[in-house]
């Protein structure tokens, strides 16, 4: 783990690898089934924008698009390098899988077989896991730990079913 102490340094001798070092303020983030995982990121200026300009976005086709590595470090008001909270990765809140799951048509499609009732959009998948989960919001697959077990009962489920049936 790199220190606070320590960042200038460590910025200096991975410098000749930046395309661009500029402050960014996190604006949005989210994922589904059809774009992906994503963020935004707010820049200060137009300029800051121009090494991305006629570049190669990734749109509807995730193949394309120019690839970067990242390396985000928070910094507070005073301009400071803050530690990171944890080493460890934060885990997805389960209503977020849930969110993500009920719009994957093969989750539908998977339930459908499984439960034997058709899943035509998402709504309706969230309508299954709120009811065998036995609750009135998938947010509430965040606090409720019965609930929580069950909807892992159902993820591990799909996954063994995506295993053995891959494609």
């Amino acid at each position: 783990m790199i220190l606070p102490q320590q960042v200038s340094q460590v910025l200096s001798e991975l410098g000749p690898y930046f395309a661009q070092i500029v402050e960014a303020q996190l604006k949005d983030y989210g994922e589904s089934a059809n774009a992906g995982c994503w963020v935004s990121f707010r820049l200060p200026s137009p300029e800051d924008l121009e090494i991305y300009r006629g570049q190669d976005r990734s749109g509807r086709n995730a193949r394309t698009g120019k690839r970067y590595t990242l390396m985000l470090i928070e910094i507070n008001d005073q301009e400071e390098h803050m530690q990171a909270d944890s080493t460890e990765p934060r885990p997805r809140k389960l209503s977020s899988i849930a969110g993500a799951l009920c719009n994957d048509p093969n989750f539908r499609a998977w339930a459908a077989h499984t439960y034997g009732d058709p899943f035509p959009d998402a709504e309706s998948a969230a309508q299954l896991i709120r009811q065998v989960c036995g609750v009135e919001s998938r947010s509430m697959l965040d606090t409720n730990e019965a609930a929580a077990t069950l909807f892992r009962e159902i993820l591990k489920d799909y996954d063994e079913a995506k295993t053995a049936n891959p494609g």
